[in-house]
């Protein structure tokens, strides 16, 4: 007897003695589909009419028969009696389609995650100032540029409007070496801080950085303003003896180094043990806190 795939409509030719009178299961040589088979009813004696319409059918369409036994021919691929009954009709391809599509999702998924993490981890290290040289790798990254903040880069200092902070701006900078005698030699960055906010500041922070020729942060020291040495103690001061003055933010005397609306305050940042390609110097004010209000009745 002569099966049609009901999935992709090839012809296959079926031993009908295998079929049992329930029907069978078969799998397609062609395209795996699996489908059900039924055996031919018995053959019944035609009516005299009905033969001879039949004859002349099969006298007019005498080239129909090997047309379909060329076609089965061609096409004899097999069948598999007896294959498990399917339990849905998702072909082997239609699977292997979704299959691939589910891996290309999660992976797009998967790295999107990954560029937030380490977007997020950045601007932490760069609010921080911590790894400024990792950091300032990735600046001038299209996206990245929006979410970090502006490292400079000049001869100079930044720009007071640029500086400002909590109406803080910075005037007068300039950066200059030193010998001392112990410590050898430093850098001076050096300047003042002007108050043109409405508020008294107190405990202002302003951080210098010192950038090599290949553009990358090489040194960075955060002191409080307030704090400034002669050129005698630059040469003299032992330099732990600088550095722990430049990070209190108390006067030596202990009274609170704070400015007054207009008024100004000096400070100065002082680098030792300096890399050989030093080019370019930095400053910004990074932080302050409203200053006490003096108690009533004085």
């Amino acid at each position: 007897m002569i099966v049609q795939c009901q999935n992709c409509q090839t012809k296959f030719r079926l031993d009908e003695s295998k079929i049992p009178a329930a029907g069978s299961w078969v799998r397609c040589g062609k395209c795996q589909d699996v489908f059900q088979v039924l055996p031919p009813a018995p053959p019944q004696a035609p009516a005299p009419a009905a033969a001879a319409e039949q004859d002349q059918t099969l006298e007019l369409d005498r080239g129909t028969p090997r047309q379909a036994r060329a076609a089965e021919e061609a096409a004899d691929f097999g069948l598999d009696v007896d294959a498990p009954r399917p339990r849905g009709k998702a072909q082997p391809q239609a699977r292997g389609r979704g299959r691939g599509f589910k891996i290309i999702f999660w992976l797009l998924a998967i790295i999107l995650l990954l560029v937030i993490v380490a977007a997020g981890g950045l601007v932490t290290l760069d609010r921080l100032g911590l790894s400024p040289k990792l950091v300032d790798r990735f600046r001038t990254v299209p996206g990245f540029s929006l979410l970090l903040s502006s490292a400079g880069a000049g001869k100079a200092a930044k720009p007071a409007a640029e500086a400002e902070y909590q109406g803080l701006l910075l005037n007068q900078v300039r950066g200059y070496f030193r010998v001392n005698q112990a410590a050898g030699r430093l850098f001076i960055i050096q300047g003042l801080v002007e108050n043109q906010g409405q508020q008294e500041r107190a405990a202002v922070m302003v951080r210098g950085r010192l950038t090599d020729s290949q553009g990358q942060v090489a040194r960075q020291e955060v002191v409080y303003a307030g704090q400034a040495f002669n050129p005698d103690e630059l040469q003299q001061m032992p330099l732990a003896e600088m550095l722990a003055r430049l990070n209190k933010p108390e006067a030596p005397d202990g009274g609170k180094l704070a400015i007054k609306p207009g008024a100004t305050l000096p400070f100065m940042i002082v680098f030792a043990n300096l890399p050989t390609n030093l080019a370019e110097f930095t400053a910004e004010v990074v932080g302050s806190e409203a200053a006490a209000p003096p108690p009533a009745g004085r």
